[in-house]
């Protein structure tokens, strides 16, 4: 289940070059963003425990679920790069190569959230932390301004953004299987099959909103398991 967080508010200027992109790809991308926020928070709580007083095998399994949880905060930043893709407008001449990608941007604004949220809570009975919450606030002005101007430079064709594949490997080797361990504190999967347009994706949102569940699309496993198999079609599994 997801805690109850702060939601993840989007730069102004970023929200209103998202407006215009098709209804389907704005409520993929605002499922996206909200389901990587709240994995980002999962880990956040995640990591907290791993540094209390575990035994080994605790620590173990807890380092399972922050694999876990980081693999699936890959595969959704490279999701919604696939979606702000198309927020870029043709190139110019002369247009320069930015160093990140904006969800990787908007994954730092998710964090940056997170811990000023973390510290608001902990300046209660703590008055150092108590005094960086407004340069935390500033930092998180300051990213948002930035992100504004990238998306404005990005579509008007000035500046370029890097590949957003990140190709992460959970393993020594391009030869290692990339299979996390599920963890059982990670648990309680509900699957919808079903035709395209038959409803799937309006059920698990349903389920979302009511239980507080994450939305999780299977579609890239597929891919991967057929890329595993050697095979470019994943329907030919």
């Amino acid at each position: 289940m997801t805690t109850h967080i702060p939601s993840l508010a989007l730069p102004p200027g970023l929200m209103l070059a998202a407006a215009a992109l098709p209804p389907k790809d704005q409520q993929r991308l605002d499922d996206t963003l909200t389901r990587l926020h709240a994995t980002n928070s999962h880990l956040w709580l995640a990591e907290d425990r791993v540094r209390g007083g575990l035994s080994e095998s605790q620590v173990a399994d807890c380092k399972r679920e922050i694999d876990q949880l980081n693999a699936e905060r890959n595969n959704l930043a490279e999701r919604a790069d696939e979606v702000l893709a198309a927020l870029a407008g043709p190139p110019l001449l002369g247009a320069v190569r930015h160093t990140e990608t904006l969800s990787s941007a908007l994954d730092r604004l998710s964090v940056l959230t997170l811990r000023i949220w973390h510290s608001e809570e902990a300046a209660t009975f703590d008055p150092a932390v108590a005094q960086r919450i407004p340069l935390l606030h500033k930092q998180r002005a300051a990213l948002s301004d930035a992100l504004d101007s990238l998306a404005a430079d990005v579509a008007a064709g000035t500046r370029l953004l890097p590949t957003p594949a990140r190709f992460k490997l959970y393993g020594g080797n391009a030869q290692t299987d990339e299979t996390v361990t599920p963890s059982r504190h990670l648990q309680r999967v509900i699957a919808f099959g079903g035709l395209s347009e038959s409803g799937k994706s309006t059920g698990a949102d349903y389920v979302r909103q009511l239980a507080g569940a994450q939305r999780f699309k299977i579609g890239y496993l597929l891919r991967q398991a057929a890329h595993h198999h050697g095979l470019a079609d994943p329907y030919r599994l």
